[in-house]
């Protein structure tokens, strides 16, 4: 709550008072992930308390998200800033806001009683040495574990150096915070070791039940899931085994892991693939057309349905710090069958949901969809009631109480006012990002691989018979 402009700095505030909360989040609808999935749900549900919420973001079209809705258009707005992407180079297809003193200017205007930073990105860090320098609560959330995609953006001869680099970087901005999240307790125990303050907190998930929901299962989805290119009757489209896989195209999900999997699977089986990314004409000419199709992107109800026509949910990924797929596929009635992570430990059980492999092992994850096909309607029916014990609700919850406690623990001191002091931090915390973004410059930007998905890499990776070599391929 600000008064006369100012903030409060959590004092004089009872759990129940309407805040003004600033987001610094560089990915916002439409841009499609799990992250944008969540923050549309929270901020629904954080407008209905009456917070007040300004949104600092790159995404262009990020105010069409409002429209229709009244109470989002009264508590909900934006600084869209410059930013641009990496579509055509590193399969980031995310906006990359540009570190700008625009944020600065946009959090005093704004006078927040907090602000939550989502990922470290320079833009991100940025931010987050304005708060401090302004004194204003922080609370900074962990989405991506980026220390395992260096492996595969980095050169290998480079990757140790680099994740040395990444590491300090990330703990000089995130002792700023008041509270850290992440979203899984395997990520959190991941963070407290490499020397983020304890403890780093476990913000829940949920999903919305009643939109992916077995209820949704259609014919006419079902037919569409196997594409155009096949000549599938109706009977045998109803009898085949339809596996589903939903996410975004690119190396670190381990698509190509999917094709070696087709080989060892029975011929009555098909995988619909739904999702797109610039590295999606690399993986198409290594899946037979006669079992895969391709799909796109699908969202909302649409999206919803393919969930549940599925017979199956596949999932070869194992960079996820939770991975919201698994759960719509769940609340879908869709059993699930993927590589096994520390992501899926906050709500799957093994033989109960679905059935998980051993990373990268094929024998396992064949055996995995084997057991799985023998007994779908028990895994249905369980996996649908554990998906229900994770609402957005309870999540929005967690998080509202989140931003009171940052508040309690942030000090309030009689100078945070005088300019002279606030210069001072300003400088002194605006160096210390300076001086971090130089380390990652000179030591982290040079070993980036910006191969084109569409170079000449494409004609090797179009040899079925050199499939085993496609990792060689994606990180040449």
């Amino acid at each position: 709550m600000t008064t006369n402009g100012a903030n409060t700095n959590g004092f004089n505030h009872d759990n129940d008072d309407p805040l003004r909360i600033l987001l610094f989040a560089e990915s916002f609808p439409s841009f499609t992930s799990g992250i944008t999935r969540r923050f549309k749900e929270i901020i629904r549900r954080l407008a209905k308390r009456k917070h007040h919420i300004h949104v600092i973001t790159g995404c262009k079209n990020a105010k069409l998200w409002l429209e229709g809705n009244d109470y989002l258009q009264e508590y909900v707005t934006f600084s869209i800033l410059s930013s641009t992407d990496f579509t055509n180079k590193i399969d980031c297809a995310c906006p990359f806001l540009f570190p700008n003193p625009a944020i600065y200017f946009s959090i005093r205007n704004f006078s927040p009683d907090v602000i939550h930073i989502v990922e470290q990105t320079p833009a991100a860090m940025l931010c987050g040495a304005f708060a401090k320098s302004l004194n204003i609560p922080i609370v900074w959330s962990s989405h991506t574990n980026i220390d395992f995609y260096l492996s595969t953006y980095i050169r290998s001869y480079a990757v140790n150096l680099t994740r040395r680099i990444y590491k300090y970087i990330r703990l000089k901005h995130l002792i700023y915070s008041s509270i850290n999240l992440t979203v899984s307790q395997d990520f959190a125990d991941y963070m407290e070791h490499t020397g983020i303050p304890r403890p780093v907190l476990v913000w829940k998930t949920g999903v919305d039940s009643e939109l992916f929901n077995p209820i949704r299962r259609s014919s006419s989805m079902r037919y569409r899931m196997f594409g155009t290119l096949n000549s599938f009757t109706r009977e045998q489209m109803d009898s085949i085994t339809l596996f589903l896989c939903v996410g975004r195209i690119s190396p670190e999900k381990n698509f190509q892991f999917l094709s070696l999997v087709l080989d060892r699977i029975p011929d009555q089986t098909f995988l619909c693939i739904i999702g797109d990314g610039p590295y999606r004409h690399m993986l198409e000419p290594l899946f037979p057309v006669d079992r895969v199709h391709f799909f796109g992107y699908l969202g909302g109800e649409e999206l919803a349905s393919a969930y549940a026509s599925a017979d199956y949910f596949i999932y070869a990924s194992v960079s996820e710090t939770f991975g919201q797929v698994y759960l719509e596929a769940m609340a879908s009635g869709t059993p699930v069958v993927a590589a096994e992570g520390g992501q899926l430990k906050e709500f799957f059980i093994n033989s109960e949901h679905g059935y998980l492999w051993e990373p990268d092992n094929i024998d396992s994850a064949e055996q995995a969809i084997r057991l799985a096909m023998k007994n779908r309607g028990y895994l249905s029916i369980k996996a649908r009631q554990q998906a229900l014990k994770h609402s957005w609700d309870s999540a929005a919850e967690q998080l509202n109480n989140v931003y009171y406690d940052a508040m309690k623990k942030t000090k309030s001191t009689k100078n945070e006012k005088n300019f002279f002091v606030t210069l001072c931090r300003l400088f002194y915390y605006g160096l210390n990002w300076a001086i971090c973004i130089l380390l990652a410059l000179i030591f982290m930007a040079p070993f980036v691989k910006v191969s084109s998905p569409t170079s000449s890499t494409t004609i090797s990776c179009r040899n079925k018979q050199r499939i085993n070599s496609t990792k060689t391929c994606f990180s040449s």
